[in-house]
């Protein structure tokens, strides 16, 4: 899931004859962070904004029309979980993931269960089938006409989307250490507990969704596709470089950084 930044580039129409009533200006913006907004938003586009920034926060602009961009959450391929604050030093929120729930008849299967039922019926990976784009908003008001441009840039920092920025960064280590290594063997890297005891469980198709997400970053380079390489690249070693320096000695250790 992906940080959304928002940012005004300028009016369509005259604004000094016809100025801005929330008084935006060219280069104000706005974040999302994947909790919350940091910025002034008008409520006058609240509404299309909120939808500019979620296609963006679940797809990061990898969907193409007619494709739904929820169909790229990597959620949908991720078990049942309790909280667990013990499990915060893993995932920086504290789930934990329950395999089985014998009073529900439930055993989650790695690439074959699924979470709830994903949006049209079909989940979508890796970098996608469309090109990364930006959205843009012009507001309604057409003696102004704002124009604002919305850009996908990094992995949400807080929030419910946090375990799996930490699980698409620790995919990102273990492909640090191996470059060039293919796409279906980077599972093979995680012991048993590292791959089913850290929220979200991992398995070939989560993955292949994390893969993308980094993908679309530049944090990565993939050469193929799901039989792939995958190689580090300068931006994603500064990436992995201050993320490593914001955890803790005990997460460190938890996430074997």
């Amino acid at each position: 899931m992906f940080k959304v930044k928002a940012t005004v580039l300028g009016f369509d129409n005259d604004e000094v004859r016809h100025p801005c009533h929330f008084q935006y200006k060219v280069g104000d913006s706005i974040i999302w962070d994947g909790e919350k907004f940091i910025g002034r938003i008008c409520p006058s586009i609240l509404r299309p904004f909120s939808e500019k920034v979620s296609i963006l926060y679940t797809s990061g602009g990898r969907h193409r029309e007619g494709e739904t961009p929820g169909q790229y959450l990597p959620f949908f391929h991720s078990p049942y979980s309790v909280y667990d604050p013990e499990y915060k030093k893993y995932d920086g929120v504290g789930f934990k993931p329950t395999l089985e729930r014998p009073e529900q008849n439930y055993k989650y299967i790695p690439d074959v269960t699924l979470f709830d039922e994903p949006p049209s019926g079909e989940l979508l990976g890796g970098p996608g089938t469309g090109e990364r784009k930006k959205e843009i908003l012009v507001c309604g008001d057409k003696h102004t006409l704002m124009r604002m441009e919305f850009e996908a840039f990094d992995l949400v920092d807080y929030g419910d989307g946090l375990p799996y920025t930490r699980r698409a960064l620790s995919v990102l280590n273990k492909i640090s250490k191996k470059p060039g290594i293919a796409v279906n063997s980077i599972i093979d890297e995680f012991d048993v507990d590292e791959r089913d005891n850290i929220y979200p469980t991992l398995g070939q198709n989560i993955i292949w969704s994390l893969i993308g997400e980094l993908t679309v970053l530049d944090y990565i380079t993939l050469d193929g596709d799901r039989d792939g390489k995958v190689a580090i690249t300068d931006k994603g070693k500064k990436k992995l470089e201050n993320f490593k320096n914001s955890l803790t000695s005990e997460e460190r250790s938890a996430l074997r950084m």
